[in-house]
């Protein structure tokens, strides 16, 4: 989409240009580099959060794994299990 749209201003600026609107051009020019930059930008916000999210599915899955595991080959209440009570 950024790219598109910044083809559709570099010609609508051109075509201006052409005609002798030569301020006309450079702002058509210039609200397209913004626009281009706005939609990069946010293009790749949307990219970072889809990472964040991947990260964060994955460890929740290896935490749910380790509690899971956790309570498995523990019997008895906790201070049996705690090594510095024993003694």
């Amino acid at each position: 989409m950024a790219y598109a749209g910044g083809l559709a201003g570099v010609a609508a600026g051109t075509l201006l240009l052409r005609d002798g609107e030569l301020a006309f051009a450079v702002i058509v020019w210039t609200l397209t580099f913004a626009v281009g930059a706005t939609l990069m930008a946010v293009s790749l916000l949307i990219r970072a959060l889809a990472g964040v999210q991947a990260q964060l599915a994955r460890l929740d899955g290896e935490v749910r794994t380790l509690t899971r595991d956790a309570g498995v080959d523990r019997p008895g209440p906790l201070h049996e299990r705690d090594p510095w009570t024993r003694h």
